[in-house]
């Protein structure tokens, strides 16, 4: 196992506790101080950084996915795409790839821009 020492002085740790701020807070206060502790023996056991920090990458990025698409967010961004595919495909197989139909065009700007002013809202909060 690494000593505190050890803990305090490594950079990658460091780095790893910023990272961790992706998380929510709640999941925080339940388990950071067991994901310092596992991230500190595993780079204590890792055959090089390189391997540690894919390992930490992937892990990281599929936490994440899987924690933004279990939230209320994550579910309104499905939502708006699914809406936005259907009224392409829906628009393409009864006018073809015309010109003459910019509204299919337009509207899936305006589903995409509703999208941005909701992450917007929900990041920076109403003025």
């Amino acid at each position: 196992m690494t000593g505190p020492a050890r803990l305090k002085r490594s950079r990658s740790l460091r780095l790893y506790a910023r990272l961790l701020e992706l998380y929510p807070p709640s999941f925080l206060q339940r388990h950071r101080a067991e994901m310092l502790q596992n991230f500190a023996d595993l780079e204590g056991a890792a055959e090089s950084k390189a391997k540690l920090w894919l390992l930490i990458g992937e892990d990281l990025v599929m936490s994440l996915i899987a924690q933004f698409f279990g939230s209320r967010l994550g579910r309104y961004v499905i939502a708006v795409v699914v809406t936005w595919i259907l009224i392409f495909v829906i628009g393409y197989f009864f006018y073809g790839p015309t010109p003459g139909r910019p509204a299919l065009h337009v509207f899936g700007g305006f589903l995409i821009g509703m999208l941005a002013m909701y992450i917007a809202i929900r990041v920076y909060g109403m003025p």
